[in-house]
């Protein structure tokens, strides 16, 4: 045997383990290639990089972009995918087939008459001259992204243009956030309440402190407060009314994430409450001083308020009239009196008014006026009572000495000679 041979028949034995070694990467990329969560797509380069068709696809690709295999392989990715130039992804891919460096192409929004949503590729070249993209589908995080920006733009919209005073109370009794309101309500920036230490006593006025402190642990606790009145005193040392409502804040596991508190300046409700409130007393001392019978009436006759003529011609305080039918009240009748002028006011929407007597000897002058809302519309009636049995009697008194002066003026004529 020449040396020839001898070198060929040591040669072959060792191309042997290459061969396998070649076909054991080809299935471990074929492995990879088809069970990959990331789409994989492999072009090949015509007319010199002006065009890039499918030589290969895994199946994450079919299932990414909602097509088969075999509608893809052969054709021109831009025929398959016409957005693929307008998102730029196509100059990547001549970019790196040309220069063979490898291109991040980041997330972008791919849209088309079949198919939208967002990718993420890497671009690279292979040592046989095709291009390999793998990318993936960012659509589902990229929505969790933008809605959670959403979430919190909208957060922000409404906390910050919220005209009450919002506060966000960590479940160590700490400021954790507050919205722009706090500066018109108190004087202080956010910035300087969440770094107040003792939050609220410095805000809350000296003779309201405790009660309010209380309240405060209690909502750390987990409370829930509506409405609750106290006097705040800002940064200038003034004090306004303020009214707050706290509740808990859960997250999805329920647990505690702190309070969430409520506060908004009532300074100008309470003075119109109480300016109403004094003329409403001086209302009542006026019609208190009244010797007519007053009463305020609903649709079906119910008293909502009656002078005090009104109670003590029964006998009654205020607070018992206040509920009952002016009917049994006065008339101990279980029904509507037929000649009422509170009824007939209600029906005509005009003031009416009778004259009657009561079976123990007294005359009345009864009118009825209805009372309508800012929109026209019947909400009750007014009932004025008076006495006017005196004045009757001096009328009938009156009636009878003209009588008698009539009769005495005729006798007088009859005596008198001719």
């Amino acid at each position: 045997m020449d040396s020839e041979s001898k070198k060929a028949k040591k040669t072959q034995p060792e191309q042997r383990p290459s061969e396998d070694n070649l076909r054991q990467c080809e299935a471990k990329f074929r492995a990879l290639f088809d069970n990959v969560s990331s789409g994989v797509a492999i072009y090949e380069a015509v007319k010199d990089g002006d065009d890039f068709i499918f030589a290969d696809v895994n199946p994450a690709t079919e299932e990414i972009e909602q097509i088969k295999k075999e509608d893809m392989i052969g054709k021109s990715v831009a025929e398959v995918f016409p957005g693929v130039r307008e998102i730029g992804l196509f100059e990547v891919f001549q970019r790196v087939w040309k220069t063979g460096v490898p291109e991040h192409h980041p997330v972008s929004i791919y849209k088309d008459d079949r198919i939208a949503g967002w990718r993420e590729n890497y671009v690279y070249k292979l040592p046989s001259g095709h291009i390999i993209a793998i990318y993936d589908d960012m659509t589902g995080s990229k929505r969790s992204e933008l809605a959670a920006r959403i979430s919190e733009q909208c957060f922000r919209a409404i906390a910050d243009y919220t005209y009450d005073w919002e506060v966000w109370v960590g479940p160590g009794a700490r400021v954790l956030w507050t919205n722009p309101a706090v500066y018109r309500l108190t004087g202080y920036t956010p910035a300087e309440l969440m770094a107040m230490p003792d939050y609220p006593e410095p805000l809350i006025y000296e003779k309201d402190r405790r009660r309010m402190t209380k309240a405060f642990k209690s909502a750390v606790g987990g409370s829930t407060g509506n409405n609750v009145r106290f006097r705040l005193q800002q940064k200038n040392g003034n004090v306004i009314r303020a009214e707050i409502s706290w509740q808990p804040i859960y997250d999805d596991k329920h647990e505690s994430l702190g309070h969430r508190q409520s506060i908004r300046d009532i300074t100008a409700r309470i003075q119109a409450e109480e300016a109403l409130a004094k003329t409403e007393h001086e209302k009542e001392i006026i019609l208190d001083s009244l010797a007519e019978h007053v009463v305020y009436q609903n649709t079906d006759m119910t008293i909502l308020w009656a002078n005090r003529a009104a109670c003590e011609s029964v006998n009654m305080t205020r607070e018992q009239l206040i509920g009952r039918h002016c009917y049994k009240v006065w008339s101990d009748r279980d029904d509507l009196c037929p000649d009422c002028p509170v009824v007939k006011a209600m029906k005509t929407g005009k003031t009416q008014h009778i004259e009657k007597w009561t079976p123990d000897g007294r005359a009345w002058f009864v009118q009825g006026s209805p009372v309508l809302s800012d929109q026209e519309n019947l909400i009750g009636a007014v009932e004025i009572t008076l006495d006017i049995t005196d004045r009757k009697k001096a009328e009938q008194a009156l009636r009878e000495s003209e009588q008698k002066y009539r009769k005495l003026a005729q006798e007088l004529r009859k005596a008198r000679p001719l």
